[in-house]
């Protein structure tokens, strides 16, 4: 499926695929009051496994598409948070792009609203 959406991608990581959809979708519901054009892109069936890591195929990634926006970027931020093990991918329009996880959100309370807003904290890569 193409995609025609314009503006951020948030990607949650994990080994387990169950696990990345149903905290995709915890994320997803927190945003969707904020940002009503959120929704969820999830890798399609039969979709070959990104190979990479040695000795097997790297995480399952599913993303959430949204348009951002300082109180979206805070929601993230704050469920990030709460899960210190989970690591989001963010990439904004211009492809630059943030991993990071919950440990360093509880860190920096601003890193991903930062990023969102210009990206301009050196931490992006392209």
């Amino acid at each position: 499926m193409h995609d025609t959406h314009s503006g951020y991608r948030i990607s949650v990581v994990d080994d387990d695929p169950l696990r990345a959809r149903k905290d995709a979708r915890e994320l997803l519901a927190a945003l969707t009051e904020a940002d009503s054009t959120a929704r969820m892109d999830l890798p399609g069936a039969g979709s070959p496994a990104r190979s990479g890591d040695k000795g097997g195929p790297s995480a399952e990634t599913v993303a959430l598409l949204l348009s951002a926006g300082s109180f979206v970027a805070a929601l993230v931020q704050v469920w990030l948070a709460r899960t210190p093990q989970r690591t989001i991918v963010v990439k904004r329009p211009d492809g630059a792009v943030l991993h990071v996880t919950g440990k360093e959100a509880r860190e920096d309370d601003t890193l991903v609203e930062r990023f969102l807003a210009d990206g301009g904290d050196g931490t992006t890569a392209g």
